[in-house]
């Protein structure tokens, strides 16, 4: 890992056929868990630990919107882009309850060199446009009701996501039982974001947790 990383623990998995190696930057200490296997696949992640502390959908809408575009790649969607122009097995971007992660897995060395460059400046270098965060957050339009009608309607990526996905009672049972199950710990908050919630994110928040938590220092490496 050359002189940036120190080797901490290398041990076998027998169950799985993998030898782990996992290092520690002398620096900022993130640490780069190295995976080796007899798997055709170059597969990487980057993870940042995201601690929610409302249910405005932070994580996630930051999640969608560091892929809109970055310092060395400022096309509109650089995500979407890559998904028809790679070799790719697997491309996605996640947010968990309290982690967001970006991996991707490909059989081609140049392909695995081309997302990687991709991904490590969408997520560390990100545009962070303020119009891609009201298309990918929350936004106002003038829209019709069933009569014709001139109205206001709330829209959004994330938002219209997260509408469909606490539309069903077991979503809804789920995160009831957790606001009351661990109501001391950020696990009671809706990470994905609650529809009555979201609108309340400011643009300015979003800057602020990608400015606090997408850090090397907060990073970890696979």
């Amino acid at each position: 890992m050359g002189t940036l990383f120190k080797l901490e623990e290398k041990k076998e998995i027998e169950l799985l056929g993998v030898e782990a190696e996992i290092y520690s930057h002398k620096v900022f200490g993130s640490k780069h868990i190295h995976l080796k296997s007899d798997s055709d696949e170059k597969s990487f992640v980057v993870a940042f630990r995201t601690i929610p502390h409302d249910s405005t959908g932070v994580a996630h809408i930051l999640e969608h919107t560091v892929l809109c575009g970055s310092q060395r790649f400022p096309v509109r969607d650089p995500f979407f882009m890559m998904i028809r122009r790679s070799l790719s097995t697997f491309m996605n971007a996640m947010t968990s309850q309290d982690t967001t992660m970006y991996p991707f897995a490909t059989l081609n060395d140049q392909d695995f060199k081309n997302l990687l460059d991709v991904y490590l400046d969408a997520t560390f270098f990100p545009n962070l446009n303020e119009l891609d965060f009201m298309q990918e957050g929350h936004r106002i339009e003038i829209g019709s009701d069933h009569t014709g009608k001139d109205m206001l309607i709330l829209k959004g990526v994330v938002y219209n996501e997260m509408k469909g996905a606490m539309s069903s009672v077991s979503s809804q049972l789920y995160q009831g039982l957790s606001e009351f199950l661990y109501s001391e710990s950020t696990y009671k908050h809706n990470s994905g974001g609650d529809p009555g919630s979201i609108p309340q994110l400011t643009y300015q928040d979003l800057v602020s947790f990608h400015k606090k938590h997408y850090h090397p220092s907060n990073a970890v490496f696979l």
